[in-house]
């Protein structure tokens, strides 16, 4: 690659700070923008300022969409533009008290020697800096740093403030982690249902061995009936906007269950629908909870008739008893061993009840809930 068409990065903060965007620092102590680095008039000095040469460059600088500096080598300022006086707060005039480490953090005159030498050989340099406004606060900036050949070496510092672009790049991030690590999975697919973006989750509950093997398939390929992916893109046409719904999913090794589809429009920027994002619930378990739930209340169905059975037996040994009681007193002794046996098993049969009667009451108990455990 050609040396001329080279660039030098240089990073002079974290591409993260640790410090969120949206908080806004603190002036720095001691600083005092309106009388910063003010230096003593000499005798028949015009008023300060930075030297407005009348070269052909100048009305070009002045309309620079980037606030735009102009050192000399070490590291003075010598001229500005009119974004640079708006983006830092600075008069021209106090611009020219200033060097380029009270602007930019760590741009000291060594750097600025060192980003000289550099553009001698290459044609750019950029740097991820920290800018500090007249006000103390600063602000995370891009620079690009290009030599203005003069009568003297002169270094020229566009600088772009990016915190808009890092708070979006944080928010992106912040959604991206969210979509990563959702226990649900989220689909994206366009007006043809194919799969545009599919998350980790989309992956791991339809048994695929990553979320990239379904991008660019159609949506139907989840599904048992593939047909239903159309349906879910029919259901948001006209007013709708938002559609629920079950279906009956596949995955990858066959096996069939049910998921939830929660579905939304996804629109462009101009607000045209381009497909839909849906939001894919695994219903498995919610499946088995409602069997086990249904088989527990048949169990307690079963348990409820047993225990009326029970009662009615309970009830004819007590009538049997009484039926036994007067033969008990027969001159037959026959008779009388007959009702001393059978009051044996009324007896047996009557404890026999009563562990019965032991068991529904445990099984037919509402259970005790248990206290809430601390976890760690």
């Amino acid at each position: 690659m050609d040396k001329k068409s080279a660039t030098m990065r240089i990073d002079l903060i974290p591409e993260i700070s640790d410090t969120p965007l949206s908080e806004r620092p603190q002036a720095v102590p001691g600083f005092a923008p309106s009388v910063a680095r003010a230096l003593p008039a000499q005798p028949g000095a015009a008023a300060p300022g930075p030297s407005r040469s009348l070269d052909s460059y100048g009305e070009l600088f002045q309309n620079i969409y980037d606030a735009a500096i102009v050192t000399d080598l070490h590291g003075r300022v010598r001229d500005v533009n009119r974004r640079a006086t708006a983006a830092f707060g600075y008069t021209p005039a106090q611009f020219s008290h200033l060097t380029l480490d009270r602007i930019v953090s760590g741009a000291d005159s060594d750097l600025v020697r060192t980003l000289y030498e550099n553009l001698r050989r290459e044609t750019f340099t950029l740097m991820q800096a920290s800018c500090t406004r007249a006000d103390g606060t600063r602000f995370p900036a891009e620079v690009s740093v290009s030599q203005l050949r003069l009568s003297t070496p002169h270094l020229c510092f566009l600088i772009r403030d990016e915190t808009v672009r890092r708070q979006t790049d944080e928010m992106l991030r912040t959604e991206h982690n969210a979509l990563s690590n959702a226990s649900d999975a989220i689909v994206v697919i366009d007006l043809q249902t194919k799969i545009e973006y599919a998350n980790p989750a989309t992956a791991r509950i339809w048994g695929y061995p990553t979320a990239g093997d379904l991008v660019g398939n159609p949506f139907g390929m989840l599904l048992l009936n593939p047909d239903d992916g159309r349906a879910v893109i029919d259901s948001l046409a006209g007013e709708t906007y938002d559609a629920t719904g079950v279906a009956i999913a596949r995955r990858a090794s066959g096996d069939a269950f049910r998921i939830e589809i929660r579905a939304s429009c996804n629109r462009d920027s101009d607000g045209n629908v381009i497909g839909a994002v849906l939001s894919l619930s695994d219903l498995t378990e919610r499946d088995r909870v409602r069997v086990a739930e249904h088989d527990a209340e048949s169990a307690r169905d079963a348990l409820q008739r047993l225990r009326g059975l029970h009662e009615s037996v309970v009830v004819n040994v007590s009538e049997l008893e009484a039926a036994l009681r007067p033969l008990a007193d027969s001159g037959d002794p026959a008779v009388r061993a007959a009702v001393a046996s059978a009051g044996g098993n009324l007896d047996a049969l009557r404890s026999v009840m009563a562990d019965a009667e032991d068991l529904f009451a445990a099984a037919l108990a509402p259970p005790t809930p248990e206290p809430p455990r601390a976890t760690l």
